[in-house]
């Protein structure tokens, strides 16, 4: 599980290269290299969970069998998709992934000239959200640090880049304490739900003998 610490260190990170214009990742590399302490805690904390976020594209990844490419094919779309999963449309449609009929749906059509309709029952609707947004940690944290700047109305600039950072870890220590733990859960929600999913359904053969089927075959034989 990912420590709070390592996660603090992780947005830090995306959010001083926000604030600094692409300097503070620099800097970051420049410090490590040279081999300051802070530097080199802070890019194993954020490593850390980098980590967990490269797992997810793993096992994804990994749903490569006939049986589970519908699924791999919606992961991937949400994964890649710039909005959150959050369009509900009314009126009766097939989920996917089940074939039921459900009065309302989550719409997973990627954006595109000759994307073919994707829709899945609400109950879905936890997985693909929190599939999208811990795959897009860094977009996710570099969006809020841009709006917490103009919420702010803080006009950064080389000489108070240090100050606003400073300002930036005090303001957000709260906020980034939920986004961790959202984080915690979402990977392991994620991970328990597609491991499942391969070692039940996607690893099962697509032609499959009838129960009895080799003892009939022996009976025969004699």
């Amino acid at each position: 599980m990912t420590s709070t610490e390592d996660f603090q260190a992780y947005a830090q990170i995306k959010a001083y290269d926000v604030i600094s214009a692409g300097h503070f990742k620099r800097h970051l590399s420049t410090s490590r290299d040279n081999g300051d302490k802070w530097a080199i805690d802070m890019y194993q904390s954020h490593n850390q969970v980098q980590v967990k976020v490269r797992d997810i594209f793993t096992l994804v990844g990994h749903l490569s069998t006939p049986n589970s490419q519908v699924i791999q094919r919606i992961c991937k779309d949400v994964m890649s998709c710039a909005q959150p999963p959050i369009k509900v449309l009314t009126g009766h449609n097939i989920c996917c992934l089940t074939g039921v009929s459900t009065e309302h749906c989550i719409d997973l059509t990627r954006v595109g000239k000759h994307s073919s309709e994707m829709f899945v029952h609400p109950r879905f609707w936890h997985f693909f959200v929190l599939l999208w947004f811990c795959t897009k940690l860094e977009y996710v944290v570099r969006a809020c640090t841009k709006q917490w700047l103009d919420k702010s109305c803080i006009i950064a600039n080389p000489g108070n880049y240090t100050q606003i950072c400073e300002e930036y870890a005090f303001q957000n220590l709260e906020f980034n304490e939920q986004l961790s733990r959202l984080f915690c859960k979402g990977v392991d929600y994620i991970t328990r739900s597609l491991t499942t999913y391969r070692d039940k359904i996607a690893l099962i053969p697509v032609l499959t003998p009838q129960e009895g089927y080799l003892n009939d075959e022996d009976e025969d034989d004699d």
